[in-house]
């Protein structure tokens, strides 16, 4: 039996399973075409990034008749919102949904049900051992694409984090954590802490390859790497 994981939560746990194992768009690079009078073919344009991607999920459920409401209402509880989309042949990867459309159940007979979840996602695909925290020296080496890394400082007072020769400056109360993909800083309770730190968010990336990182002594350094590829 086939099954999906939302929220690390089984659908089956919710009574539904798929019809299908569904299908998953390859991402579409932004290019932008500019014909030239008097010249063969276009000149491409792009900033090397890619638009998001829906995968489709057709769902149906087979429940006592008078369950059947209470059924889709949890389901609908379940996939609203955004979170983590896994595929149950693909458990070493995950989706990020931005957010989930459900269509109108379909109710073929007085027990079964059917309706189609579209995870609206980011067009990467991330490797689950990469939503860890790893000492700053086991990550050195980024065997997928560009990453967004989120970076744990420990400490107390100014530091600098130096990634691939490029500086950012943090004051420390206790822990920041410096989130290159939300481009933000916050502290364990979730308080925005970018108004202490100095630097270019984008030149804390994980370049695919090797990396250099280091941290002004006295403080710890932990970090989510965010691999992810296409």
């Amino acid at each position: 039996m086939y099954s999906i994981y939302y929220n690390r939560e089984n659908c089956e746990k919710y009574g539904i399973i798929p019809v299908r194992r569904p299908s998953v768009p390859a991402p579409e690079m932004r290019v932008t075409e500019t014909e030239i009078p008097g010249r063969d073919g276009v000149l491409i344009e792009t900033d090397h990034t890619y638009s998001p991607i829906t995968i489709s999920v057709e769902m149906n459920f087979l429940v006592p008749k008078s369950k059947w409401m209470e059924t889709f209402r949890a389901a609908k509880r379940w996939l609203t919102g955004n979170g983590w989309l896994m595929l149950g042949d693909d458990k070493e990867y995950m989706y990020k949904v931005y957010y989930c459309r459900i269509t109108d159940a379909e109710r073929t007979s007085w027990r079964l049900g059917k309706f189609t979840a579209e995870f609206v996602c980011d067009p990467y695909s991330y490797a689950v051992i990469g939503q860890k925290e790893y000492e700053y020296t086991d990550i050195l080496k980024n065997p997928y694409m560009i990453s967004h890394p989120i970076y744990k400082i420990t400490g107390s007072g100014a530091c600098t984090l130096t990634v691939n020769g490029n500086q950012i400056t943090a004051t420390v109360n206790q822990e920041i954590m410096i989130d290159t993909d939300l481009m933000i800083a916050y502290n364990a309770d979730g308080t925005n802490q970018s108004n202490l730190i100095a630097g270019d968010y984008e030149e804390m990336y994980l370049l695919e390859g090797n990396n250099t990182i280091s941290i002004t002594s006295g403080f710890q350094l932990t970090v989510k790497p965010n691999w992810r590829t296409l």
